[in-house]
């Protein structure tokens, strides 16, 4: 039995009253709990040519997949529906519309760029970002190309095919006989010689695809080329299309907005202003690490002095101003000439300190391993490390830290 695939010449059809042919329980995998329903007619194009199937209902019964299998196009539902019953399709038809949007799009790249290049598209699909709710956020087509082409290049194929939109061709699908399909010039990615479809941008593009298709290259609206790379030879183009190359310009047009009062500059000029900050930020980050450098010269001296006049075999240093790698350059560069424990203490935030401590390899009668538990016990302290450097936070008042040490 053949069903009627109204979508293959007319994708405008959201609505079908079909009369249910046959209706089984499937025994495919992944499909235990669903029915295989077979219609004398169907506007429900299956997941094929890149793309997901139509998502609608019969009557209320959701369609949870419509396949095409040994050429019986197969939709799966949750319900039974019994053999002859008529029912009402319904798809949901601006899903359609934003996929026809984005696969149409890649037809007229794609077929540009064969004119252009010669280059043949080597693989497509559909890429769906959905919300948590399940509703669509955006689609944007992925499609291979078999040959290099530059920035330049790709900006004039993506202004043609804008041009061709603003034209408003026909776009329309022919099924043609074997013997019809050798005198016509098409693209394809497979060898078909039986059941051809092709989706025809009057002046355009001839590409074999059986997906539905919209009546004109002004329904596309706009195309985008938002991303291009070297890929296996050639290409990997992804290009967004009507609608959601719209919600794409309008995203980056809200943080291009944003990212200019943050630069203080006019449109179009950000990425002056930003290389401007750039060499700023360099210079300020030059001058960071030069000063860091003296302070540390100078908390060095500081350190050493201590560690003479103290006796006692912990060092509790605290320098409020310095960083994580200030720290360890500090211990590091003591610890070889002392056989004692180092501790320094850092970034306070409240009652907070970060911590690095550590010892000469020499000094075997201290464990940094036990010193980190007593610290957790005592001093509500996080971290830990090696026998040669521990390191992390404690939580505690200057006078409660110094107690604890002086009391080991």
């Amino acid at each position: 039995m053949k069903t009627l695939k109204i979508f293959d010449t007319d994708a405008s059809v959201f609505t079908n009253e079909a009369t249910v042919l046959t209706c089984e329980k499937s025994n495919k995998e992944g499909y235990e709990d669903c029915y295989e329903v077979i219609t004398d007619s169907t506007i429900f194009a299956p997941e094929g040519g890149g793309q997901k199937c139509d998502e609608g209902f019969f009557g209320d019964v959701p369609v949870k997949d419509v396949q095409e299998i040994d050429g019986e196009l197969i939709h799966f539902l949750e319900n039974e529906i019994k053999a002859g019953t008529k029912v009402l399709q319904k798809i949901d038809y601006s899903l359609r519309f934003r996929r026809m949007q984005n696969h149409n799009a890649e037809h007229l790249i794609c077929g540009l760029i064969h004119a252009k290049f010669g280059f043949d598209n080597v693989g497509f699909h559909l890429s769906e970002t959905r919300n948590d709710d399940g509703s669509l956020e955006s689609i944007e087509a992925i499609m291979d190309v078999d040959g290099p082409i530059s920035a330049e290049d790709l900006k004039e194929i993506e202004m043609k095919a804008n041009v061709a939109i603003s034209e408003n061709v026909p776009i329309y699908a022919i099924l043609p006989s074997a013997e019809e399909a050798e005198k016509i010039s098409y693209r394809s990615k497979l060898d078909i010689t039986e059941n051809l479809r092709l989706v025809i941008i009057d002046g355009y593009d001839v590409c074999a695809c059986c997906a539905p298709c919209l009546d004109s290259s002004a329904q596309i609206q706009l195309v985008k080329i938002v991303d291009f790379f070297p890929h296996r030879g050639g290409m990997r183009l992804t290009l967004r299309a009507g609608i959601d190359a719209v919600k794409d310009y309008i995203a980056l047009h809200d943080d291009n907005k944003n990212t200019m009062k943050i630069l203080s500059c006019e449109r179009g000029r950000c990425a002056e202003a930003a290389q401007r900050m750039n060499v700023k930020l360099i210079e300020t980050n030059e001058e960071t690490v030069s000063l860091k450098r003296q302070i540390t010269v100078m908390l060095e001296k500081e350190l050493k002095n201590t560690i003479r006049m103290q006796e006692s075999a912990y060092i509790v240093y605290f320098a409020d101003s310095i960083d994580e790698i200030q720290a360890r350059t500090l211990i590091n560069d003591n610890v070889k000439e002392s056989e004692k424990v180092i501790i320094v203490l850092f970034e306070k935030n409240n009652d907070a300190y970060r911590f690095v401590a550590g010892k000469n390899e020499n000094l075997t009668g201290i464990s940094l391993k036990e010193l980190a538990g007593k610290m957790r016990e005592n001093l509500n302290a996080r971290g830990g490390g090696s026998e040669q450097m521990i390191q992390g936070s404690v939580t505690c008042d200057i006078e409660k830290i110094k107690q604890f040490f002086d009391s080991l």
